[in-house]
């Protein structure tokens, strides 16, 4: 038998929590409250977008992600060279890959497996100035793109045209590698994951405070289904309507439940403070399963091993490090997932026209202590049902307990967000919640009816479908004053 040995220092239970306290469960930094004492956190978006090329009268085709020329590496490198943004290379000469873009203010584009191109701001100190920046680097990419090679930024929950086999995996690193074999083992919906989806992420802070940051963990994770089904923007797969309007909710919840799903509630709603936080996570990390060990060639795991048990028995004769622990950490995909910050993960990728709305939505919850109470009150009677509501999401507000919530709950994240300082609700944030209240949720729609209903009406999913639907969403916004002037 081999020798158990790691190349740092093993990773232990005790250390395993100690890391958890102290970078994964942070207090809102004292920088941010002595500059911003009247505001309640910074705000940081993450947006997901398909590159497209539109011909009229044909069907969308993906555009490569890699290649020395007509790719969207090769474009982005003259862009980045033109601005002063910083290209991230995995290796120079014929074989280099594009990994990602620094841009000027220390906002990120990378891709995701499929070639999706990702914006990821910085935290900025409220939701409007995160609102201006993303706004001014998709304005600037929509240009810059299209001169360069005729190319569309998309967003839209799941690619509607192109399949798995179509699109390839574009990010080829062998972290990618490792995971299309991994989850691709499990069922088919891995590579739909890694190759299909879009999502909009928003980022918000703990608070000032371990009772503000458990209040803000919790309820984040007891409101994921109707946050999930609100947002339904995925009901077209190969070019025909799925049956469902929240496709890329079907196809995470069946990706791996032991790194997909709710961690469970028990310690925290018994007590509220940062240990109980810290317990929820470590439990969750602990019975999630390791899926390649990267000093072993990227070894993939088919044979279910949990974290707790590669700490306990080794692999292969190897105990993980640190290092093995910030990739297991990396490769958690709950609707919320703790990682120094609340990483709000349940939507599906919106179009532009509502892009903001999620934000508008979790801020307006989360951050007024008002609306936050309110939502726990309303959503702990519900905490044991909280998987069975999140199964019912891919049906968008079908189901009459999601959407007699969401109807509740939207108007106490409109509430909220109108309480907060204006740097909050402005920006079209809080018309543009409001506006989608009356357009959807008040109505038990989601976003996906109306792309549903198009598509009946027209008889055919092009990119001319979803360009009629976002016009008359666009008219309704432009008829509505903004409450916030």
């Amino acid at each position: 038998m081999s020798q158990s040995k790691t190349l740092g220092q093993p990773m232990t239970p005790d250390r395993c929590r100690e890391w958890v306290d102290t970078k994964v469960f942070p207090l809102q930094p004292e920088s941010y409250r002595n500059t911003y004492p009247e505001f309640p956190g910074s705000v940081g978006l993450e947006i997901e977008m398909l590159p497209l090329w539109l011909k009229s009268g044909e069907l969308p085709q993906s555009v490569p992600l890699q290649g020395e020329s007509n790719s969207l590496a090769a474009w982005l490198r003259t862009i980045s060279r033109a601005h002063g943004w910083q290209t991230n290379e995995s290796d120079t000469g014929a074989d280099r890959l594009l990994m990602g873009v620094k841009l000027d203010q220390e906002d990120n584009i990378s891709f995701e497996p499929g070639g999706q191109l990702e914006f990821s701001s910085r935290p900025y100190h409220c939701l409007s100035e995160a609102i201006s920046r993303t706004l001014y680097v998709q304005s600037l990419l929509d240009q810059e793109l299209s001169d360069a090679g005729g190319v569309t930024l998309t967003q839209i929950g799941i690619n509607p045209w192109h399949s798995v086999d179509d699109i390839g995996l574009q990010m080829k690193k062998p972290r990618y590698r490792a995971m299309n074999e991994f989850f691709s083992k499990i069922s088919s919906f891995g590579p739909k994951m890694m190759r299909q989806t879009c999502t909009v992420q928003v980022n918000l802070d703990f608070g000032r405070d371990e009772v503000t940051m458990a209040k803000r963990f919790l309820a984040s994770m007891l409101i994921a289904p109707i946050s999930g089904a609100m947002f339904n923007y995925s009901a077209f797969e190969n070019g025909a309507f799925s049956g469902i309007t929240g496709l890329r909710q079907r196809v995470w919840r069946h990706l791996d439940p032991s790194r997909t799903d709710i961690p469970k509630l028990d310690r925290l709603i018994a007590k509220m403070d940062k240990q109980a936080c810290v317990d929820t996570w470590t439990d969750f990390l602990m019975q999630a399963r390791v899926v390649f060990v990267t000093n072993q060639d990227y070894k993939v795991m088919h044979t279910p091993v949990t974290w707790a048990q590669w700490m306990e028995q080794g692999i292969n004769g190897q105990r993980p490090d640190e290092s093995d622990f910030e990739t297991h950490l990396s490769l958690l995909f709950p609707e919320v997932r703790a990682r120094g910050f609340l990483e709000l993960r349940s939507v599906d990728c919106q179009s532009r026209v509502w892009q903001f709305t999620p934000a508008a939505w979790w801020t307006g919850i989360l951050y007024d202590p008002k609306a936050l109470d309110q939502t726990l009150d309303l959503m702990l009677p519900h905490q044991a049902n909280v998987r069975e509501l999140l199964g019912k999401a891919d049906h968008g507000l079908e189901d009459p307990l999601l959407a007699d919530l969401a109807k509740k709950l939207i108007n106490v994240a409109s509430e909220g967000l109108r309480r907060l300082p204006g740097c909050y609700f402005g920006g079209g944030a809080l018309k543009t919640l409001q506006v989608f209240a009356d357009q959807f949720t008040m109505q038990g729609r989601v976003p996906a009816s109306d792309l549903v209903d198009e598509f009946k009406r027209s008889g055919r999913f092009d990119f001319a479908c979803i360009e009629r639907v976002e016009a008359r969403w666009r008219d309704i916004l432009a008829n509505r004053p903004d409450p916030a002037l």
